[in-house]
This record gives structure tokens, C-alpha cells and sequence, in this order.
């Protein structure tokens, strides 16, 4: 949902701009699907490299779990779509080509409900299934080298403030009247579409109207500079006043016990936490236990704060207390057994986090508490199967290589571990180390597919240089030297 302020539209000035830049310049009709989803993952790539994401993996899954029953009710199988949040006070959404949506932080914040949410998420989606940002690079091709270089410099993609003084005054203004008129052609097209896919996936649309007047109070009493952008849009009361009208022609049957994702409050109490800090968050949910005592939230809120600063008993005190009232409660239960390993408790920790873990079975983060927690008791089978499955979900995790060359280790299995061990100096840049390794992987590995990947490795690492300078001893059981 593009939400007319001026993070929305340096953003989308430079998607455009990047993408002119990524593909050729024949026009819309000769970019195919595959095309825009090679140039989407490579845009997607650079705006994680600019601007602070949140990867915690409760937040995360949560807006995934939402995106994807969206996308299932839109049924657009051209592309693989992402779900990404940002981390950004001012509440706004937007969708790049190939299937990347991107919300801030601060949007998930101001929602008052998971239908609220959803009706943003699904305007996006309809962007990217009806793509609109394609259909505009058409126009974007008028602008010139220079105004290009000035939109690149100024806009979105940086995370320094003062890059934005760079845009000159033509150039801001021919990007405003440009895409502008994008926006204007298409946002109710995008209201519509989203509509159905909300009312498919069992989401209340009335959501999508109750966000906008949200966002309309927003704008009007935090944003009183942004009337130049509103100008050229269809207003949020306009977008209002015709949304409610299409509700009310034609009302959907809702369940009075709606499936939802997650614990949307609990998610808020994460973001505030990852916007603001433990310090604050200690000072806020405690003021706000003075005034509600025993409110599980706030516990839940004051419990976390403790576990982000890594004051584990306090932490521990906090989230008991929560759970007393809210049994069987995932959110709780995970931080509780977080907190308990930070105390250094492990034979808390382990079942506690094996029992939230059926609530978030995808939770990198629990995932790899629980390899090292068996990993300290000693439980190698155990903690082998957590490290594989955080590998799994997050490959670019380079520590993982390591944490699986030292239990490989421990088991006796001396090739899987010196393949990993060559695995995680190689992603280190120990060209040398790693090619120490990989050789002593070769030695032991029996399998004829597992060798011929370790020798290309040993191929791409052993120039000349690099075997005159690595010896080892064959068969040599690993030693901290070498790692």
C-alpha cells in the first residue's frame, strides 16, 4: 500500500532508476516474466545491503505466514514471493518487481489488527501480480543519464540522511511528475484486486478502509509536508470514501473465530523492542505494570527487554509470571527458555524451547539454542540434527559451518568435519586454512560425488602459492590449531 509520504516515493524512484540500469531498454513489452524476476532478486539483494532489516525470525515468519496465505488466495505462480521487513518508524509498505514486498516496522506497529495488516500486504501483492512498476520503466526511460545519477545518489538506497540534499530541484521534480502519474493510474486497480484476495484468504476487507483512515490521522497530524505528493494521488479520504462504498454494496460473511498467524501484539512488543532497545523497553513495560499489575503482555514485553540486555534471572522472574496466565503459550515459552540459557540452565532450557518449537518449527533462532544446548550436554546426534535444520532455512549463516565441523568431530566423523571446517574459513577469506581442510576432507571422504566437489575446491584454492605454503599430517585427528 503506497502510502503518499516521501520514504514511499524515494523508494520507488529508485527501483525504477536501478532498473533501467539491469535491464534493456526496448520497453515493457520485451521484459518477460524471467527477466523481471532475475532483476527483482538482484534489487531486492541491494536494498537489504542499504537499509536496516529485521530478520528476527518471530517477526519474519509472522509477516511471511500472513504473505503467504495472500498469495495462495491470488494464485500467481509466475513468481516466488518474498516478504521482507524493514526497519523504519515511518509506517509504509511497497512491492519491487518479481514478487519482493517490503514493509517498515513502524506499519506493523500502528495496525490495530492482523486484517489491517493483511489488507496492506494484499494491496501489494496486487502490485506485483498486475505489475504496475514494470509498466511504468516505459516513462522512466525519458529521464536522462544526469537525473538518473542524481536520483540514484539522493534516493532511497542509502542510509545516510544528508545523501538526499543531492537531488537537484528539476530532477526531484521530474521523478515526482513521472511517477506520480504511475501511482495515480493505478492504486484503486491495486484496492480492488486486493480485496479479493483478502476476502479469499478469510481476512475482514474492511480492514483495508480502517487502515487508511489510520494512516490518514497519521499523515495528517506527523506529516504536514507531504500535501505536494497527496496532490497528485487519489486522496486517502478519496480511497476511503469509495472503499467503504464497495464494502458496503457488497458485505462478506466473516467467522466470528477468525484463523490468524500469530500474536500480533507480541509481535509490536518485538518491533518496539528491536526500534528502541532493552533499556527502554525495562522502562516502559515497567510503568506500565505500575498501572495494570500482572498484565501478560507487559510481562511478556518486560521479560524480553531483560532477555535482549541478557539479564536472564530477572528475565526468568518476569516470564514465569506471564505464563502463569497464559499457559502453553508459544511467544512466552520461547523467550522463557532463551532466558533459562542465558542463566546457563540447560536442562531448563532444552524443553521448554522444544516446546515452543512446535509453535515456530521454522524459529532459526531457537533452533540453534537448541544445537548448542545439546552440544554443551554433549548430545551430538541432537545437536547435529538443529545445526542441519538452521542450515536449512538460513544457508548464509557462516558461524553453522564451524558449530558442524566441531560435532562432526565429536562424533568421530573426521571428513564431514574438516569439510566444514574448509566450508567456514573459505566463507572467512582463510584461503589457506580452508585449503588445509578440504584436502583432509579428501582423505577421509569415501563417496566419489563428496570427492569430486573437494577436489574443484582444492582446485579453485591450491594454486602454486597456496601448496607451497599449506602442509599437514595425514590423518592427524583435528586440533584447536586448526581451527
Amino acid at each position: 500500500m503506497s502510502m503518499h509520504m516521501p520514504f514511499s516515493f524515494r523508494t520507488i524512484v529508485t527501483i525504477v532508476t536501478l532498473c533501467l540500469f539491469v535491464l534493456p531498454t526496448t520497453g515493457v513489452a520485451s521484459m518477460t516474466v524471467q527477466e523481471e524476476r532475475e532483476m527483482g532478486d538482484k534489487l531486492a539483494l541491494e536494498i537489504q545491503r542499504k537499509v536496516d532489516m529485521i530478520n528476527d525470525p518471530l517477526i519474519k515468519g509472522y509477516v511471511d505466514e500472513v504473505g503467504k496465505r495472500l498469495v495462495v488466495a491470488a494464485q500467481d505462480g509466475r513468481f516466488h514471493y518474498h516478504f521482507y521487513v524493514v526497519k523504519e518508524q515511518e509506517p509504509n509498505a511497497f512491492a519491487i518487481p518479481g514478487g519482493h514486498i517490503f514493509v517498515t516496522s513502524g506499519l506493523i506497529r500502528l495496525v490495530d489488527n492482523e486484517d489491517e495488516l493483511a489488507g496492506v500486504i494484499a494491496h501489494e501483492i496486487a502490485h506485483g501480480v498486475l505489475r504496475h512498476i514494470d509498466k511504468a520503466m516505459d516513462r522512466a526511460k525519458r529521464l536522462s543519464l544526469a537525473t538518473l545519477a542524481a536520483i540514484i545518489a539522493g534516493a532511497f538506497l542509502t542510509k545516510d540522511p544528508r545523501a538526499a540534499a543531492t537531488l537537484t530541484t528539476g530532477a526531484m521534480a521530474m521523478a515526482q511528475a513521472l511517477m506520480l502519474k504511475y501511482t495515480r493510474e493505478n492504486e484503486v486497480e491495486a484496492d480492488q484486486k486486493g480485496i479479493t484476495y483478502l476476502t479469499e484468504a478469510g481476512y475482514d476487507t474492511n480492514g483495508m478502509a480502517s487502515f487508511l483512515k489510520k494512516i490518514y490521522r497519521w499523515q495528517r497530524f506527523t506529516s504536514p509536508e507531504i500535501p505536494v505528493y497527496l496532490s497528485t494521488h487519489p486522496g486517502v479520504d478519496e480511497r476511503i470514501a469509495y472503499l467503504s462504498d464497495t464494502f458496503a454494496a457488497s458485505r462478506q460473511s466473516h467467522s466470528s473465530s477468525p484463523l490468524i498467524s500469530g500474536d500480533l501484539k507480541k509481535i509490536q512488543i518485538q518491533i518496539f523492542l528491536k526500534e528502541k532497545g532493552g533499556a527502554e523497553g525495562i522502562n516502559y513495560f515497567s510503568s506500565l505494570l505500575r498501572e495494570r499489575p500482572g498484565d501478560v503482555n507487559d510481562l511478556y514485553g518486560l521479560g524480553s527487554s531483560y532477555v535482549l540486555l541478557e539479564r536472564p534471572r530477572e528475565a526468568v522472574s518476569a516470564l514465569s509470571e506471564a505464563l502463569k496466565s497464559s499457559v502453553n503459550d508459544g511467544y512466552v515459552l520461547r523467550e522463557l527458555g532463551i532466558a533459562y540459557f542465558q542463566a546457563k540452565e540447560i536442562d531448563k532450557s532444552i524443553p521448554i524451547l522444544r516446546d515452543a518449537l512446535r509453535f515456530f518449527p521454522h524459529d532459526t533462532t531457537m533452533l540453534y539454542y537448541l544445537a548448542q544446548g545439546n552440544q554443551e550436554q554433549g548430545r551430538w546426534d541432537d545437536a547435529l540434527s538443529f545445526y542441519q535444520r538452521v542450515l536449512a532455512l538460513d544457508a548464509g549463516r557462516v558461524e553453522l559451518y564451524y558449530n558442524l565441523g566441531v560435532v562432526y568431530d565429536k562424533k568421530g566423523l573426521l571428513g564431514q568435519s574438516h569439510e566444514n571446517f574448509g566450508l567456514y574459513f573459505k566463507e572467512k577469506g582463510q584461503q589457506e586454512t580452508a585449503l588445509f581442510h578440504f584436502k583432509k576432507a579428501l582423505e577421509y571422504t569415501q563417496d566419489w560425488r563428496k570427492k569430486r566437489e573437494l577436489e574443484r575446491l582444492i582446485k579453485e584454492y591450491g594454486g602454486k602459492e597456496g601448496r607451497d605454503k599449506v602442509s599437514y599430517t595425514p590423518h592427524s585427528s583435528l586440533t584447536p590449531d586448526f581451527y
